[in-house]
């Protein structure tokens, strides 16, 4: 295995790692901005908040593109509009889960949505050999849906911030057995317009915000009942003090 892939694969499984080190809940969060970054494109205003304090926008999941990829499930054929970045981004998010049983058409749906480079060939072998030692990673929306445009040039880049839930299966590394584990993390979905469609970036080029917001349940540590009482712990930083929410908005049910 070659530096750069093992580097992959410790991203894939850093929630794993992490949990190990702490053996318990664990809160932290920094964030990092570039103001030097380009300005998204503003999608159209909100005309209400959501019960749990998001303006509301004209985004749904799994809404946009033209038709889906081998998974039947994932919708792709987007514009080059960073409307449609946004709604690429949200959507591609489940087809990064990872299992056994499942993995052809979850390759072939891979190859489609991720760009076309080093980066993304060893995201995509480093899922691969995990699904292979019969690893199991699901990601989904966490639920309230929020996000933030973070940059977006049209037909060219974009970033788009989506808090995501991920369930993952207990596992051995290094001899070393790590617990299933439920994460809840601020996501930076990097996206670049290639062959005519919005495609995962994996290289890092365009990154303008590094969230490292994250949540992580597991031995014994009961995950909270309330979304609310999560999202205020998720913008919270380790110091106790709030995190901003400008920009933050949840998707149209």
């Amino acid at each position: 295995m070659t530096s750069r892939r093992s580097l992959i694969i410790a991203a894939v499984v850093v929630t794993a790692i992490v949990l190990v080190a702490v053996a318990s809940y664990f809160i932290s969060s920094t964030t990092k901005h570039n103001t030097s970054a380009a300005t998204p494109t503003t999608p159209t205003e909100p005309t209400r908040i959501s019960d749990n304090g998001f303006p509301v926008s004209q985004f749904r999941a799994n809404e946009g593109g033209t038709k889906t990829a081998q998974d039947g499930q994932t919708r792709i054929g987007y514009t080059a509009s960073c409307d449609d970045a946004v709604r690429a981004a949200i959507n591609y998010i489940p087809a990064e889960s990872y299992g056994t049983g499942d993995w052809k058409q979850r390759e072939a749906t891979l190859n489609t949505i991720i760009a076309d480079n080093e980066d993304g060939a060893e995201y995509i072998d480093a899922l691969r050999s995990l699904a292979k030692d019969g690893d199991t990673s699901e990601k989904m929306l966490f639920d309230p849906a929020i996000f933030k445009v973070v940059s977006c040039e049209a037909g060219k880049t974009a970033s788009v911030a989506v808090v995501q839930r991920i369930e993952n299966s207990s596992f051995t590394i290094d001899g070393r057995t790590v617990p299933a584990a439920v994460e809840v993390r601020v996501v930076e979905q990097l996206l670049v317009w290639e062959k005519d469609d919005w495609k995962l970036d994996f290289s890092g080029e365009n990154a303008t915000y590094r969230p490292e917001t994250q949540l992580l349940y597991t031995q014994g540590k009961k995950e909270p009942s309330s979304a609310r009482e999560i999202l205020g712990d998720l913008f919270t930083d380790s110091d106790g003090n709030p995190l901003s929410r400008d920009g933050w908005m949840e998707l149209a049910q």
